[in-house]
């Protein structure tokens, strides 16, 4: 492990990783390379959530009740566990990975239950509206909705912690955007697991974009317009390009080989040069959005314990008056 400012890249990866990182590049990017984009590919995908929920199953270590948020079902995880250091007060609002596309709290639950067991705090899984039924700025409304709804029922509105991974991780940073812009209370911090700070990934250089382990980028250049739709973004369309005041602390991660991750970096840069608080990780032999294999894959472990101390800083200095 090295650091090198905000950024720390970690060089260790588990016997069980490079599995992962290999089937993912031999079976995984295949098939989704060659999946059809259309209403149909879309709704076959979308029964992944379904399926998972039905052969998965249901945590014994947290109790999960389902849950709306401003008008957005999804699920509430608490732990009855007591633990040595929670998030005093806190609350964790979570939005699933998925490309907008598919996924739901189901894919995500055992990353949010390790969330829970490691905070002490609750935390809110949301089923966000996703395309075809919505483009991204559905989902973003979706995900504002939710944010307005727990500022009114969290135990301290001024410690909510937003997460997400992936395209969650592009609500999770718009909804601190969006509540800054519009004078509401901010998110004491923000956690992004290879958070998708850009829908314009045509930006960055090809040849390395194509290196991801099994995301393809030419099935995202597919469902880029069907993502951008006629319906205007709140605020920048891409939270990389946002004014870095409007963000609270932020942690970030990326796999050294993945399409999010030349953002990710971008986003660290801007948000360091403009004196905000930011903390970076990036991993050797991961692949994309790691977290969500919570509990087969012990660099997730580590990951969503590092994510939860950088919270619990936050959390600590917002009660300290020394919040960025």
């Amino acid at each position: 492990m090295r650091a090198s400012g905000p950024i720390t890249w970690h060089e260790r990866t588990s016997r069980i990783a490079l599995i992962i990182l290999w089937g993912a590049r031999l079976l995984f990017k295949p098939v989704l390379s060659l999946w059809p984009s259309n209403d149909f590919g879309i709704a076959v995908l979308g029964r992944l959530s379904w399926v998972i929920d039905k052969i998965t199953p249901t945590p014994r270590a947290v109790h999960i009740t389902a849950t709306e948020l401003g008008g957005v079902p999804g699920e509430q995880i608490i732990s009855p566990k007591p633990v040595e250091d929670p998030l005093e007060n806190a609350t964790i609002l979570y939005f699933h990975g998925g490309g907008f596309v598919f996924c739901g709290p189901s894919t995500h639950r055992q990353l949010c239950v390790q969330l829970a067991l490691e905070s002490g705090a609750p935390v809110y899984s949301m089923d966000y509206r996703q395309v075809p039924v919505v483009p991204v700025a559905g989902s973003v409304q979706d995900a504002m909705r939710a944010y307005e709804a727990l500022l009114e029922i969290a135990d301290d509105p001024t410690h909510i912690v937003v997460a997400g991974d992936s395209a969650g991780g592009y609500l999770a940073a718009k909804v601190a955007e969006i509540a800054a812009l519009r004078g509401l209370q901010r998110p004491a911090a923000v956690i992004g697991y290879s958070p998708l700070l850009n829908l314009d990934l045509d930006r960055h250089d090809r040849a390395y974009m194509l290196k991801d382990a099994y995301l393809p980028i030419k099935a995202l250049d597919k469902l880029r317009p069907r993502w951008i739709g006629e319906e205007a973004i709140e605020g920048e369309m891409n939270p990389v390009d946002a004014d870095p005041a409007v963000f609270p602390p932020m942690f970030l991660s990326a796999a050294e080989y993945e399409l999010t991750r030349p953002d990710v970096e971008i986003m660290t840069g801007r948000l360091a040069d403009a004196g905000r608080v930011v903390e970076t990780h990036l991993w050797r032999g991961q692949v994309h959005a790691w977290p969500v294999l919570a509990r087969a894959l012990p660099e997730a472990g580590a990951l969503i314990t590092l994510s939860i101390v950088f919270a619990r800083r936050a959390v600590v200095a917002l009660g300290d008056g020394r919040a960025a």
